[in-house]
Formats: structure tokens, sequence, C-alpha cells
């Protein structure tokens, strides 16, 4: 008796911008992926009448799985062919496509390299920076090393969750403030006390670098 086959796992992908000559930090990678994950859910093309909807349904019903990739050149000039928003934030470029099933991608997509080099040396901090109200903060676990990619991932997580659990009032003054986001990468101490703070906790399925049920990525909306 054959086993019957396994449907394929739903994915957000993402693609990042990364030219050779001008690549974007890793904060500003992370920032764009949150906001290009959230502004896609927040399209209209997303809501109950709009064309993307059964599809983000879909996939938000599951588990949020997402995939970050690297796009430069006409490669990512192709990308912006197939369905999804692109965004800038501190001089990095994202675009969040349309979920789907990972073996029904387009190739625009999947011939996009997933693993890249490094981009920038991350120092981590011990204490928070000066953040104005009404700001998305975005954290990450600095007990466990990941790629730019990874990072990207999680903080599409976490500022994903915080958004959609986030009330109307919270919501409003944040879309009134420009969508500010501050991705911060806290020292051992400062992660730790930052767990007070957080509305927002992403534990990672464990599908690529981190173990299963890493407290990955946290975040918060400052008052």
């Amino acid at each position: 008796m054959e086993e019957p086959e396994l449907a394929s796992p739903w994915a957000l992908q993402l693609a990042a911008r990364i030219e050779k000559l001008t690549p974007p930090t890793t904060a500003a990678v992370c920032a764009a992926a949150a906001l290009a994950t959230i502004e896609l859910l927040d399209d209209e093309r997303a809501q109950p009448d709009g064309i993307w909807h059964a599809s983000v349904q879909t996939w938000n019903g599951e588990r949020i799985r997402k995939i970050v990739r690297r796009a430069r050149a006409s490669a990512w000039e192709r990308a912006q062919n197939v369905g999804g928003v692109t965004v800038e934030r501190d001089g990095a470029e994202v675009r969040a496509f349309v979920p789907s099933p990972m073996d029904q991608a387009p190739p625009e997509i999947t011939k996009l390299q997933i693993q890249s080099t490094a981009l920038d040396d991350v120092e981590p901090l011990s204490g928070l920076p000066d953040l104005a109200a009404s700001t998305l903060v975005i954290g990450i676990t600095p007990l466990f090393e990941m790629s730019w990619g990874k990072q990207a991932a999680q903080c599409a997580h976490a500022g994903q969750r915080a958004w959609m659990f986030a009330d109307e009032a919270t919501r409003s003054e944040w879309d009134g403030a420009g969508r500010p986001i501050a991705v911060v990468h806290p020292d051992a101490s400062l992660w730790s006390a930052l767990d007070d703070v957080a509305t927002t906790r992403i534990h990672d399925g464990g599908f690529t670098e981190i173990p299963p049920g890493t407290n990955s990525s946290i975040a918060w909306f400052t008052d």
C-alpha cells in the first residue's frame, strides 16, 4: 500500500536586496523584513475581498514559516514581477511575496540564494538606545549565532505577531508615527532584562539553524 504524499508546507518568502558594493546592515534588513511582512498582511489585496486573502489566510493559519533569500541586480528586478510588496527601511530593500506552498513558488523566487556571506559585524548592546514613542522594537537573542537571513526571518515573525495582537489604538499611533521599527542586538544581560518588557516572544520551530523551542526574538511597542 502506497503512503500518501505529504503536502508541501506553506511559506511566506522574502527577498533582501544585497548588492555587492553597497550592502545594507543586518539591522536594516531585519527591520525591512518585519515591515514588508506587516505591509503585505495590511495590504487591501490580503483583506477578505482581496485576491491574496485565501493564500495569506492559509499560510497564517499554519506555522507562519518564512524564508529569506538574497537578490541583486537583474534577479532583484525580476523578483518585482512576482506578487508581493517591496519596502525600504534605513537603506535596506526587502520584498515579501504572497505565501504559497514551498514546492509551488515561482522560479523567480526559488532561483534566489538562501545562504550568503555575512553583512556587518554586530556589536551587542548593554543598554537600549533612546527610542521614540510608538516604536516597534524587536530584539534578537544573543545566545545563539544566526545568519543575517535567519535573523531577518525571526524579526519578521516577531514584528508580525506584535502587530497582529496589538490593540487598534497602538496600531493607529504606530501608523501615525510612520511605522518606526528599531532592531536591537542586546547582550546576554540586557536580553534577560528585556524579558520583562516584551509582549511578544518567538520560539523557533527548529527547522534550520537553531534548536527547536529557542526564544529567538522578542518585540514590543514603546509607550
